[in-house]
């Protein structure tokens, strides 16, 4: 019994640890859109409030240098000035509507240029300095016209539709990178505004000379954000999964939107790009405590309440040079390292160890000062939750704790933190303590084996013996052999099963698939991006990581909607980007419209095991009628290893 409590205490020590690590969410409320390379310790960040609430808020209180913060990984920032592009008379916006002209896209020519139509009636309807330029991508990237008025646009609209489809292939990636060039060139970052261009494609074939992450990177430096129109059949060839998802991190990495026609309101979603400009600020930051030769380094932008975040942008690295006051000492008031929204545990602002979507109502914790933790190094927990919560009334000048620091003293990052978030101390003990659980199964299953063997050689002599006696006595022994029978499955327990027994069963989607799927992890992610997901799915309208289904020793289930295009359903009801429910058995998981899921737990259900017990209570009812035949086989019949229905698999 000592070495089942073992197994058992270290399975549940390593699945607690698995279930605590660090996780980074995808958006939280804000987007950065342009980060330019900082010169003499400034830059001019472009960023887009997408929370609902938080845009309510802004625009009834005002903007101000406080309400903001930009975390560095290897420096100090200050915030200082934020403007809400949408106020300025003097900020134009310069959009592209570009055109794939291959003959691929020739089913789809119409349809594209009605949801143009529909952004030039939207456009119409708003008063703004906005120039909208047509292009194709044929032969060549070609220019029809810039309009500054819906009227002209439509026009424009209309002679660009007679030109049609002509060419094969085109180079779409290639083409797309000109346009982020010129809209850059027509309205250069420095004098303000937006610059965006919006691709209208069926995704066909392409080359892979040009990295969709390299071109949305030089996208974020020119403030140009890409948004994706992807028209696209089901029985669009091959490898057409992993094209939509370079089109979705093309969109997503340079901060526009990836929408997919048939699976989202399309024309609600392009219109929408008009609305959104309205959402748009400026942030005027001074960094400082840059390392002499430095050139690089990744930034992320909180928005705050009092010191606690409620919305974060995801890290994105940028270039940084070491000169002029960058490299002077921050002040005792500026907190260096990373962001705290993004290191510790996976909890968000607002919750204690739980996710909620950026805008909740914060949760209660210690008001120690950001950056403290009460723990070991590189165990920092996020604001909001129990330990270390930023929000403290510490005046400025107390000495503002670095993240993943046992006190308050200004430290730099917690040491040995690894790049993905955990710390090498962590990823070490898990490992040791995996090879723990790993030898300790070993030598149980090994002493298993040997009770096993042990057991039909020693109980049968006991019944040879007493063979010639047994017709006085035969009413006894049948009492007394089913006692140890029923007892010896309810006692023993399954030292393997550190997580309930959870599967996906599989009710809609593409042929190919398994009928269910083992939740055999705590966390679990589900997609379309092959080599990466726990279950990779090869459908168009998946993306790249769709959901993630957290799984706890109790049996609890949660969802979260990571953020995909075609949404996430569970009974019906569409989650929002990043909300996380939970989820109980028997309840369906829709991801978009095409794969739908069932949640079972077979082995949280009480008729399973209770069916065992007339199995091993059957014997007493054969030796009634013959005890001598029957008290032989039956010890040989026993056996210490019973696993339960389930844990088999």
């Amino acid at each position: 019994m000592s070495m089942h409590r073992t197994v058992i205490m270290l399975a549940g020590l390593l699945a607690a640890l698995l279930v605590g690590a660090p996780a980074v969410a995808a958006d939280n409320g804000l987007t950065v859109l342009a980060a330019p390379p900082a010169s003499n310790g400034r830059m001019r960040l472009q960023v887009e409030v997408t929370d609902p609430a938080l845009q309510k808020e802004l625009r009834s209180s005002g903007a101000s240098p406080d309400r903001f913060r930009v975390a560095v990984d290897q420096a100090g920032a200050q915030v200082k000035a934020v403007d809400r592009m949408a106020d300025s008379p003097r900020e134009r916006s310069y959009t592209v509507l570009a055109f794939d002209q291959s003959k691929s896209f020739a089913t789809y020519w119409p349809q594209a240029f009605d949801l143009a139509e529909a952004y030039a009636d939207e456009l119409g309807a708003r008063s703004r300095n906005h120039t909208v330029a047509a292009m194709t991508f044929g032969k060549s990237k070609s220019t029809h016209c810039e309009e500054t008025t819906a009227a002209g646009l439509r026009a424009c609209l209309t002679r660009v539709e007679a030109r049609g489809t002509d060419q094969p292939v085109t180079r779409l990636k290639f083409y797309i990178q000109e346009a982020v060039r010129e809209a850059a060139r027509k309205q250069p970052l420095s004098r303000g505004g937006s610059r965006e261009v919006i691709v209208f494609t069926d995704a066909g074939e392409e080359s892979p000379a040009l990295k969709v992450k390299d071109l949305a990177r030089d996208a974020r430096e020119r403030g140009v954000r890409i948004h994706v129109v992807v028209f696209s059949a089901r029985s669009a060839g091959k490898g057409i999964a992993q094209r939509l998802d370079e089109m979705s991190q093309l969109a997503e990495g340079s901060g526009g939107r990836y929408i997919q026609v048939g699976d989202v309101d399309a024309r609600q979603a392009v219109t929408g790009l008009v609305g959104a400009l309205e959402h748009l600020y400026w942030l005027d930051v001074a960094f400082c405590g840059v390392k002499p030769g430095q050139t690089s380094d990744r930034l992320s932008v909180e928005a705050l309440v009092g010191q606690t975040p409620t919305a974060w942008s995801e890290p994105m690295g940028f270039r940084q040079r070491a000169e002029g006051p960058a490299t002077a000492a921050c002040p005792g008031t500026v907190v260096m390292g990373p962001s705290q929204a993004q290191s510790g545990t996976s909890a968000q602002p607002g919750t204690s160890g739980s996710a909620n979507p950026p805008g909740a109502t914060p949760g209660t914790g210690s008001p120690t000062q950001p950056g403290t933790a009460t723990g070991s190094p590189g165990t920092v927990t996020q604001p909001g939750g129990s330990l270390g919560t930023p929000g403290g009334t510490q005046q400025p000048g107390g000495g503002p704790g670095a993240p993943g620091m046992s006190g308050g003293q200004p430290g730099a990052p917690g040491a040995g933190a690894a790049p993905g978030g955990l710390p090498w101390w962590l990823i070490a003990l898990l490992i040791a303590l995996g090879l723990l659980l790993l030898i300790a199964l070993i030598v149980l299953l090994a002493r298993r084996r040997s009770e096993q063997a042990a057991t039909p050689a020693e109980k049968p002599v006991p019944p040879v013996a007493a063979q010639p006696a047994a017709p006085p006595p035969a009413a006894e022994p049948p009492p007394a052999q089913p006692e140890p029978s029923p007892a010896a499955p309810a006692a023993w327990k399954d030292p393997f099963a550190t997580l309930p027994e959870t599967r996906l069963v599989v009710s809609k989607g593409p042929p190919g698939l398994e009928p269910f799927y083992r939740v055999h992890k705590s966390t679990f992610t589900i997609g379309a991006r092959q080599g990466e997901m726990d279950l990779a799915v090869n459908l168009p309208q998946l993306s790249g990581h769709h959901v993630t289904v957290q799984l706890f020793k109790a049996g609890n289930v949660f969802v979260k909607d990571e953020h995909s295009t075609n949404g996430t359903f569970v009974d019906g009801r569409r989650l929002n980007p990043g909300e996380r429910v939970q989820v109980r058995p028997g309840q369906i998981i829709r991801l978009s419209q095409h794969l739908e899921l069932t949640l079972v737990q077979p082995g949280l259900q009480p008729a399973e095991p209770a069916s065992q017990v007339p199995i091993a209570a059957a014997p007493p009812s054969v030796p009634a009628t013959t005890p001598p035949s029957a008290e032989a086989p039956r010890p040989k019949a026993r056996t210490l290893y019973s696993p339960a229905r389930g844990d088999d698999e």
